[in-house]
């Protein structure tokens, strides 16, 4: 009988997935769940089953006012195995299943968890903490599939390992000892990591060269941006810090700023708040849910602020003028850290032996004027941007956006961290 993998990505409103059969890791599936903390819409879920694998499906659920992981995973799990979608698919199939979670402190390699070995999960959930919207998820997702598929092995795959290379230099933080011991340090770990060491992955193959031989400043940026300064396939620095919070402005996220200005903004900071089942400050509530592109232009989305660039395709003044800041506000936050990065690059590397800048994410993938905007500014290094290749919305994993004679190039690259989870999971269990 043939076994089976599923790679489970949970993020803080959707849960993204893929399917893959055993040994010879052939995909077989997308899965999908949106719209978990939406209010004004109804769960959905998508099953995207690769031609000849089965039929694919998208169902529209009410789950009641407060969505639960622990429910939604095993509700994803019985529309995987439904007989109606030709699959043949039975749970008892599904041996391995790995899991993306955001925070893993200082562990290096990932945590194996099976039903009556579950150590590894309470470490996670003291790290929910530091990571509230996502870690915490992540958690109930693992044990929603533990009780789901009994005789399955659980991979927890962070975000954090691929950051563990960053110097000490670049993470320790400027702070006295804490009040009382904490369960890791404070410092910088870094996120996005999965996507990253795809990235680095993809590029490698791209330019024919080891991975430990690419030299790249990356920005994912989609609801949740981030930077990283990677040298020799490796990170040496990167925007987040000790939660996703630190650095560049996201969808509802602050990013950097003076740390007392929550204080004068929120009287009431410290006082507990709940976002979904778990309680956090209201400071964090504020800085991770109400703050970023969301306080600036009223919108998370990014297509509707270049949208509302234009005066003559604004939906009003007033949303031109908060786009223009927007906007603004981002790209100049976006430059801070990718011409520090790149500095950092080449204080150590000649130019000739940089592979570029990338971007990646949502919003890297489909924002072409954000991608001239930043490279433009490398005008003096000898970047040239190629119009036509920017536009464009097609163009494979990897795609050059520079012009021929760039003396130093610019790429868009899709991240698959699922993919990556995969590869992670070959090599942890030998298969």
């Amino acid at each position: 009988m043939s076994e089976y993998l599923l790679a489970i990505n949970c993020g803080s409103s959707s849960i993204k997935g893929k399917l893959f059969q055993v040994p010879q890791f052939d995909l077989l599936a997308h899965l999908a769940v949106s719209n978990i903390s939406s209010a004004d819409e109804k769960v959905k879920i998508n099953i995207d089953w690769e031609e000849g694998k089965g039929k694919s499906s998208e169902e529209e659920g009410e789950y009641g006012d407060r969505v639960h992981y622990a429910s939604l995973v095993p509700t994803l799990l019985d529309h995987l195995t439904d007989t109606s979608n030709e699959s043949h698919l039975k749970k008892e199939t599904i041996k391995y299943v790995c899991h993306r979670v955001v925070h893993g402190g200082t562990h290096e390699k990932g945590i194996r968890v099976s039903k009556g070995h579950e150590d590894g999960l309470k470490d996670m959930d003291t790290l929910s903490e530091f990571a509230p919207l996502h870690n915490h998820r992540a958690v109930l997702a693992v044990k929603s599939c533990l009780d789901a598929l009994p005789d399955h092995t659980s991979l927890l795959l962070f975000d954090t390992i691929f950051h563990q290379t960053i110097p000490e230099e670049a993470y320790t933080y400027a702070l006295p000892p804490p009040d009382k011991p904490l369960g890791m340090p404070l410092r910088k770990y870094g996120f996005h990591g999965l996507s990253y060491a795809s990235i680095v992955n993809s590029l490698s193959k791209h330019l024919n060269k080891p991975e430990d031989k690419v030299n790249i400043v990356v920005a994912h940026l989609g609801s949740g941006a981030s930077a990283c300064c990677i040298k020799d396939g490796k990170s040496i620095d990167t925007s987040m810090g000790l939660t996703p919070l630190e650095g560049l402005i996201g969808g509802t996220r602050s990013g950097t700023i003076d740390p007392t200005a929550i204080f004068h903004h929120t009287s009431d900071a410290g006082a507990a708040a709940n976002v979904g089942d778990y309680q956090v400050s209201r400071a964090e509530v504020v800085l991770n849910k109400k703050s970023g592109l969301q306080a600036l232009a009223g919108t998370t989305n990014f297509g509707h602020i270049i949208q509302n660039l234009d005066p003559s395709s604004a939906s009003s003044e007033e949303d031109h003028k908060k786009a223009i800041l927007a906007y603004g506000v981002y790209l100049d936050r976006l430059l801070n850290y990718v011409s520090q990065y790149l500095f950092k690059l080449l204080s150590t590397t000649p130019l000739e032996e940089i592979d570029g800048i990338v971007f990646s994410g949502g919003i890297g993938e489909k924002g072409a004027k954000l991608r001239e905007d930043v490279l433009k500014r490398f005008e003096w290094l000898g970047v040239e941007v190629d119009a036509k290749k920017n536009e464009a919305k097609e163009g494979g994993t990897v795609r050059e956006i520079t012009a021929e004679k760039s003396k130093l190039q610019g790429w868009v690259v899709e991240t698959d961290e699922e993919g990556w989870m995969v590869k992670m999971a070959k090599d942890e269990f030998g298969l």
